[in-house]
């Protein structure tokens, strides 16, 4: 043991070196716990929840495909709901109502024009 006054150098540094050591660490544990804390609160918050518009239009879009509508009403064309729709096209095997809509012929080929001039040399 010594006697006087004189601080124990080795000692004290190694303890603030410990120290330091201990403070970084839990400072970085900290942080991490906290960020890993933010992203399941967003998760919770925004993620996990469908916006209200979204609702809206998924809600909006299955009435318009299980339902009756006008499409054209001055031309009397009616929309008619999905699964209506798939009986009817089963019923008649597939076949369009509507005659095939035929591409237009091929027009004739172009008059040959004059051969190019031939180059001057």
């Amino acid at each position: 043991m010594r006697e006087g006054g004189e601080p124990n150098t080795p000692l004290t540094a190694l303890v603030g070196i410990v120290f330091a050591i201990v403070l970084f660490v839990v400072v970085v544990f900290l942080q991490a716990f906290f960020y890993q804390q933010q992203r399941a609160e967003n998760a919770r918050k925004v993620v996990a929840v469908a916006p209200q518009e979204l609702s809206q239009l998924v809600s909006q879009q299955l009435g318009e495909l299980h339902g009756y509508r006008w499409v054209d009403e001055k031309a009397g064309v009616v929309a008619i709901p999905i699964g209506r729709a798939m009986e009817l096209v089963v019923r008649d095997g597939g076949r369009s109502p509507w005659p095939p809509v035929q591409p237009p012929p091929p027009s004739p080929p172009a008059a040959p024009t004059a051969a190019p001039a031939a180059p001057k040399r």
